[in-house]
C-alpha cells in the first residue's frame, strides 16, 4: 500500500510539471522528488509520469492514481479543519494541582466563572503541596509558590500571597506578648514545613528563632490557620485569611509581610490546547482580580 507522503509527491509533479517546481513547494531536492516517484511506481507495477519537453504528464495509470491521492488530500484537509475546529471550542478534561489555600480563593472562584463560559471544559483539581510532576504529565497546570528548576516547562510568575506572624489573643493572653528583641523566646511556635513555602528552617518566616519550641510543622496554611486560632502556638499565615479574624493580631504590631511569589506551570504539550488556555486565562484573571487581597 503505498505511503501518502509518497502521493504528496506525485501530486506536486502533476500540478508544478517539474521535478524542480515540486521540489521548491515540498522543501526537498530533485533526486528526492525523482526517488519518491520511482518508488510509487514501483509500488504500483506501471509508469505514472512520462517527460515530455514541456516536463512532466501524468499516464493513465498516474492520472488514475492523482485522482485517488486528491481525494486522500480532501479526506486529510478535512480531518485537520476539524480537528482544528474542536479544538477552538475548549471541552475535555484539565488536572489543575495547587494548594489547599490557592484552590480556595483562586480556582474555585475561576472555574465558576469558566464553567458559564465553556460548560464543556471539566477540571480534576488536586490539592495540597506536594509536587506533582508536570512533566511526566501527572497534572496539566499547576499554581504553586516554588518555581521548578530545570525541566522543559512553561513557566511564569502569577502573582503573590502576603504572610506575616499571627497569634491568637487568648494566646498572648496566656503568655504574654514577645518583645521585639528577644526573637520569641519562651514561646510556643507553628510554622510551615519548609518544603511548602521554600520557608528556611531554624526561623519563623525567615527570622531567626532562639529558645522558643517549635510544636507543629504543617504543609497546609489551613492547618495552621486553626492550629494558631487554638492557642497552639504563634506562626506565619496568609494575610489574606488572618487579618480578617478578629481573634488573630500581628505580632508584632504592623509585623512585615512577606510577599511570596506564586507560579503558574503547565507542561509545553498542552500550553496551546484551548481547554487548557481556557483554565490558564481563567485563573490568571482571578489572580489579577484578587491581587490587592492576597498581597496585602
Amino acid at each position: 500500500m503505498p505511503d501518502w507522503s509518497d502521493l504528496r509527491f506525485l501530486l506536486e509533479v502533476a500540478r508544478s510539471g517539474t521535478l524542480a517546481a515540486a521540489a521548491r513547494k515540498l522543501d526537498v531536492d530533485d533526486t528526492t522528488v525523482g526517488r519518491r516517484l520511482t518508488t510509487l511506481e514501483r509500488d504500483f507495477g506501471a509508469r505514472l509520469v512520462t517527460r515530455t519537453p514541456d516536463g512532466f504528464v501524468l499516464t493513465d495509470a498516474g492520472d488514475a492514481v492523482r485522482a485517488a491521492a486528491e481525494e486522500m488530500e480532501r479526506a486529510f484537509l478535512r480531518g485537520e479543519q476539524q480537528a482544528m475546529g474542536a479544538d477552538r471550542r475548549p471541552a475535555g478534561l484539565v488536572r489543575v494541582a495547587t494548594t489547599e489555600m490557592l484552590a480556595e480563593m483562586v480556582v474555585v472562584p475561576a472555574l465558576a466563572g469558566l464553567r458559564r463560559r465553556q460548560p464543556n471544559v471539566r477540571v480534576d483539581l488536586l490539592t495540597g503541596t506536594a509536587r506533582l510532576d508536570i512533566a511526566r504529565r501527572e497534572a496539566d497546570v499547576a499554581l504553586r509558590y516554588v518555581r521548578p528548576e530545570g525541566g522543559d516547562l512553561v513557566v511564569r510568575r502569577a502573582g503573590a500571597v502576603g504572610y506575616a506572624i499571627y497569634a491568637s489573643k487568648a494566646y498572648l493572653a496566656d503568655h504574654g506578648r514577645p518583645p521585639p528583641d528577644r526573637r520569641f523566646a519562651g514561646h510556643d511556635l507553628v510554622d510551615f514545613d519548609s518544603a511548602a513555602l521554600g520557608w528556611r528552617r531554624g526561623g519563623l518566616g525567615g527570622e531567626p528563632v532562639r529558645e522558643a519550641r517549635f510544636v507543629l510543622r504543617s504543609n497546609s496554611a489551613m492547618a495552621l490557620i486553626a492550629a494558631v486560632r487554638q492557642g497552639l502556638g504563634i506562626g506565619p499565615l496568609p494575610c489574606c485569611l488572618a487579618d480578617p479574624d478578629r481573634s488573630l493580631v500581628r505580632v508584632p504590631d504592623g509585623g512585615p509581610v512577606d510577599r511570596v511569589q506564586v507560579w503558574i506551570v503547565v507542561h509545553p504539550d498542552v500550553h496551546q490546547t484551548s481547554k487548557v488556555r481556557a483554565v490558564l486565562d481563567a485563573i490568571e484573571a482571578r489572580m489579577s482580580e484578587i491581587a490587592g487581597v492576597l498581597e496585602a
